[in-house]
This record gives structure tokens, C-alpha cells and sequence, in this order.
């Protein structure tokens, strides 16, 4: 992930320029967390705020879709 910075959000995430990473507490039959990785093929760095927009909404979808709370 290029440049990776740390965002105020309700879970442990960092948003690069091509990518993202999230993390949040999940009991699973898989394990006790979830983490969501987000690589974008991007040559064109521009796209942090999109990304982080991707994060905000689709992250915590998927935490309810899994049954995390």
C-alpha cells in the first residue's frame, strides 16, 4: 500500500493512495477478528478519498452481513 495513513473511523483502519486496511473484533468460526484488505492496481494516486469512502460504507456492511457487533 502506498503512503498509508491512519483514519478517524470506528474501527482500527489505514487508507493508502491504492489500497486499504481494516480490522474489528469478529467472533467466527474462522477466528476472533475480521480484516478487510482493499488493493486497487492504481497509477494514478489520487483516489485516497474514494477509497476511504469504499471503507466507510462496505466495511461495516460486511461486519453486519457476518453477524459482528
Amino acid at each position: 500500500m502506498t503512503d498509508p495513513r491512519a483514519i478517524d473511523f470506528a474501527y482500527k483502519s489505514i487508507v493508502g493512495t491504492d489500497g486499504a486496511i481494516s480490522i474489528a473484533k469478529c467472533k467466527t468460526n474462522g477466528g476472533d477478528y475480521f480484516t478487510l484488505t482493499l488493493q486497487v492496481p492504481l497509477t494514478d494516486h489520487t483516489h485516497r478519498k474514494d477509497i476511504e469512502k469504499f471503507m466507510r460504507a462496505y466495511f461495516p456492511a460486511t461486519l453486519k452481513t457476518l453477524g459482528c457487533k
